[in-house]
């Protein structure tokens, strides 16, 4: 297809009018930038700064106030000379090049303007701050010194009408005023010559001075208090309380305590000193130490009293437990003897009893000792409580050890007890055994039965014979009922499984019997079951030998045989 003449005449005419629509919006939108931009120079522009400038130039500043002011003024001459130019400059640039219908250098120069002024509207908005701030501060030094001055008249007649509660810190303190008073004479100087940044600093030093001072005004009386009142009255109470224990016939090791309530009554002294010069942290930290050392005073005193106490009350029961602990052993080396006639011992029971009498002993002298220090009124009753408890514990152990040692020996004699009354239930098993054995009828038993039935038996007169000895040995004793249980065991269950054997065997060939006329095979093993069960009374072969041929012929017979057995030897034992 082709264009036509007309069709690109339209074509063209439409790409021109949206070229000139695109210019002429970006240009549109650059002189909004450009106004915009004008608007926030004039406006910054007029901000009060050059009042502000005047305005203390006509202050007679000085000093520290002075230098501020004419870094200030520094500033704003190179914002106006330099910064302001370079806004201007940029704004009348973007002008020119739009008018070029240069429309990227005209961005460009916008974009430069832009970030001048940012950058210049924060210097001056801070300069602003800085001056108005300077400006402000003669108003605000004046407030704050009616302040100070309202706080240091209440601190003045504090210590002026209370002079008695700070006692000797009295002329530190009118020394602190003296301070005060000088310092508001600089302030008053300062401001006069016109450095109000000066006069501010030093009202900062008389509020640091105030604070300082009204805390020490604050405490130094209640700290006065509390030595007087707390510390120094423990001391004499202790003071007191020590030589009544003492004419009570206390005593203290290795500890003087009538020096050491000395010593702290000179910690005490120097804590005064150090409120008297107003250094409160050093006086603090001697009053707390004075604090845990009058405590830790009242604590011996008190534990002494305690321990007293506590040896009055327990050092009775301590002698009646040792009569008690000497008699029981007595009766222990009696109840030794008496057993030693009739029992083997094996655990040295008298040498125990000896190891004890001779602990006993040791004890005793200790408590002789104590109760020699309390009659003869040397004693230190927290070292008394010390032993009387190591000796309570001592007694308990010796006191258990004699129990243990004869509820061993008592031990004895029902064990023998014991071992006899089981014998007699050994004999009538071992004849249960043998009725059982009779009672089946069996053609013989093996060998290896007879052996373990007469062991059995020997064993039963063993243990017999070793009761009826003068002196038994209950350890021998027990080892050979031990072993003689555990055979008997083993002879019960051996006859269990002869007899269990033996009529199986009779049962498999009663059903067996059916199948031997047809079957050579099962005659021939009905035989050899026979030849074992009359002949070498190996029952078990004998069995093995019958339901192994009945299986083959019956494979549930041999099962059948079994179920029906022990059904009716169920039925006989109950």
């Amino acid at each position: 297809m082709q264009l036509r003449f007309t069709d690109i005449l339209f074509i063209i005419v439409v790409i021109v009018l949206v070229v000139y629509g695109v210019i002429y919006y970006f240009r549109t939108q650059r002189n909004k930038d450009i106004r915009d931009l004008e608007e926030r120079k004039e406006k910054m522009m007029a901000i009060s700064i050059a009042d502000q400038l005047y305005t203390l130039k006509n202050m007679n500043l000085s000093g520290q106030t002075k230098r501020k002011y004419e870094s200030l003024v520094a500033t704003w001459q190179t914002i106006t000379n330099f910064q302001f130019t370079e806004i201007e400059s940029a704004l009348v640039g973007s002008e020119q090049f739009l008018e070029q219908m240069n429309l990227v250098k005209a961005q460009k120069a916008v974009n430069q303007a832009r970030e001048i002024l940012d950058e210049t509207e924060i210097q001056v908005n801070e300069l602003h701050e800085q001056l108005t701030d300077l400006l402000s501060v003669d108003t605000e030094n004046h407030e704050r010194n009616e302040q100070l001055l309202e706080r240091y008249n209440t601190a003045r007649k504090s210590i002026m009408n209370q002079s008695f509660d700070y006692g000797p810190a009295i002329e530190t303190l009118e020394k602190n005023i003296q301070y005060l008073e000088l310092n508001f004479t600089k302030y008053n100087e300062h401001t006069t010559n016109g450095d109000h940044l000066e006069a501010q600093d030093m009202l900062s030093t008389i509020d640091a001075d105030m604070t300082s001072l009204e805390e020490i005004l604050e405490k130094i009386p209640a700290m006065y208090d509390k030595i007087k009142n707390d510390y120094e009255d423990s001391l004499t109470d202790l003071r007191e309380g020590y030589q009544r224990m003492i004419d009570s016939r206390y005593n203290f090791e290795n500890i003087n305590i009538p020096e050491e309530i000395d010593e702290i009554q000179e910690q005490l002294n120097n804590a005064k000193k150090e409120i008297k010069n107003a250094d409160l942290s050093d006086a603090k930290t001697l009053m707390d130490k004075a604090d845990r050392e009058i405590n830790s005073l009242y604590d011996l005193l008190e534990s002494e009293i305690a321990a007293k106490e506590y040896v009055n009350k327990n050092v009775n029961q301590l002698r009646d437990q040792i009569k008690q602990v000497v008699e029981n052993n007595r009766y222990a080396g009696i109840e030794v003897d008496r057993i030693a006639q009739s029992y083997i011992l094996h655990n040295s029971e008298l040498d125990q009893v000896n190891e004890l009498t001779d602990q006993i002993r040791v004890e005793q002298n200790k408590f002789r000792d104590i109760t020699k220090e309390i009659n003869e009124h040397h004693a230190i009753f927290t070292k008394i409580e010390a032993s009387v408890k190591k000796l309570k514990k001592r007694f308990d152990d010796i006191d258990d050890k004699q129990r243990k040692l004869v509820e061993n020996l008592s031990g004895l004699t029902i064990r023998e007890k014991e071992i006899k009354s089981n014998l007699d239930l050994y004999e009538l098993d071992l004849r249960n055994i043998k009725r059982k054995v009779e009672k089946h009828h069996l053609p013989g038993l093996s060998e290896d039965y007879f052996t373990k039935f007469y062991q059995v038996t020997d064993e039963i007169e063993s243990l017999s014979k070793q009761l009826n000895r003068v002196r038994i040995d209950m350890t021998e004793i027990e080892l050979t009922a031990s072993q003689l249980e555990e055979h008997l065991d083993q002879l019960e269950s051996l006859t269990e499984e002869i007899i269990d054997s033996a009529m199986l065997t009779e049962y498999m060939i009663q059903h067996s019997n059916r199948f031997r006329y047809d079957y050579p095979d099962m005659d021939q093993a009905i035989k050899e079951a026979q030849y074992l069960f009359h002949r070498e009374h190996r029952y078990q072969d004998a069995l093995a030998v019958i339901e192994k041929a009945l299986r083959r012929i019956d494979q549930e017979g041999p099962t059948q045989v079994r179920r029906m057995y022990h059904q009716e030897k169920q039925t006989r034992i109950y």
